[in-house]
């Protein structure tokens, strides 16, 4: 009996070390990827991951003065127009809107999170020409556009039929790392959902 347990810890030991696990990157936030040479990003500071929040809605994360809920934690496969992601956010309860990235540990808190997926809607809209703002009037300080897209023109660049109005985050889709880009807000994406505590 002893023999037969020991060879099979041995085979399960020697099937663990015969994986490339070098390749593969894990985030404090479910096990996502991130592509291969980005950084890993810190924890959340403060707060917990799923507790219901001081108003309401699931709580994901804490970064900061804000609570996060992602979508794709608690609708997986779900996605949204960027209109319907912030509908989604809404129906969490008081307060909640989809993201706006109003600092520089936010930029990096969010782009932690968006680089286990392909992409995320914020709540950042089209307020004319190449000029955003988000829907919850927070300041539009912090920006971090690609320098490219699908026409290989810097970002934001209204190439679908002049109607990408919404802000979307996009990971390495134009190999350019996680990088915003001007969306059609009939694309479906999952999205980040915020509320400041």
């Amino acid at each position: 009996m002893k023999a037969a347990v020991l060879l099979v810890f041995v085979g399960v030991i020697g099937f663990v070390s015969g994986q490339n696990f070098h390749s593969v990157r894990f985030s404090p936030f479910g096990g996502f990827r991130r592509p291969l040479g980005h950084k890993q990003f810190a924890r959340p500071t403060t707060g917990g991951f799923n507790r219901a929040s001081s108003g309401s809605g699931i709580v994901d994360a804490t970064s900061g003065q804000s609570e996060y809920h992602f979508s794709f934690k608690h609708a997986p496969g779900e996605k949204f127009s960027g209109g319907g992601a912030r509908v989604y956010c809404q129906r969490q309860g008081p307060q909640w809107d989809a993201v706006a990235i109003s600092s520089e540990e936010e930029l990096r808190f969010i782009h932690g999170i968006v680089g286990g997926l392909p992409y995320i809607w914020t709540g950042g809209y089209r307020t004319g020409g190449r000029n955003f703002a988000w829907h919850n009037g927070e300041s539009f300080n912090v920006q971090e556009w690609s320098h490219t897209g699908q026409q290989q023109r810097p970002q934001p660049d209204n190439r679908e039929n002049q109607s990408e109005n919404c802000l979307a985050i996009l990971n390495n889709f134009y190999r350019d790392g996680v990088k915003w880009h001007d969306v059609a807000c009939h694309h479906q994406k999952p999205v980040v959902c915020e509320r400041h505590i």
